[in-house]
């Protein structure tokens, strides 16, 4: 019976400290003080970079980043991300697979990017800044490492937003 009351009282705590479930499923926007220098015909949301977070299993989440910088640059990126790292200090890990030809061969380390709820709320990405340089992630224009959305960037549940919208290629 002891047994079972700590295994309790220890999952109750490491749930408590969880990653919390609604920060998981949601859409940061975040205005751009450089897009009044955008260039004319630029992206309609070039004043906007925003960061998506859907839930598809328990481990799994589908990820939608688009980052925008100076000179209409924008890197977008879509995928599955896989839930990593202890209660509390979780993570969204995923690898970027970028477009190359079957030829090439593949010695470097994969660019990841991770995509981490901190203590306030907020969403921050981080990468693996030497494999996404070396695999040219973004085309070097835009730094995703280190982009941060704040809480009061959450749009609210069931209003419509850019992530995970249609896009024209």
């Amino acid at each position: 019976m002891k047994r079972l009351v700590v295994a309790v009282v220890i999952l109750l705590a490491a749930t408590c400290g969880a990653m919390p479930r609604e920060a998981l499923d949601a859409c940061y926007v975040r205005a751009e003080s450089f897009a009044a220098s955008a260039p004319p015909g630029a992206y309609a949301g070039a004043d906007q970079s925003h960061v998506g977070v859907r839930r598809k299993t328990t481990q799994l989440f589908e990820l939608d980043i688009s980052v925008n910088g100076p000179g209409g640059a924008t890197c977008s990126l879509t995928g599955v991300a896989r839930l990593r790292g202890e209660p509390g200090q979780e993570i969204l890990a995923m690898v970027v697979r970028l477009d190359r030809p079957a030829t090439a061969a593949r010695t470097e380390a994969p660019c990841q990017v991770f995509v981490h709820l901190t203590t306030t709320a907020a969403i921050e990405l981080r990468t693996t800044p030497g494999a996404c340089q070396a695999q040219s992630l973004c085309e070097g224009r835009v730094e995703l490492n280190g982009q941060r959305f704040e809480s009061a960037t959450r749009m609210p549940a069931a209003t419509a937003g850019p992530c995970f919208e249609r896009r024209a290629p």
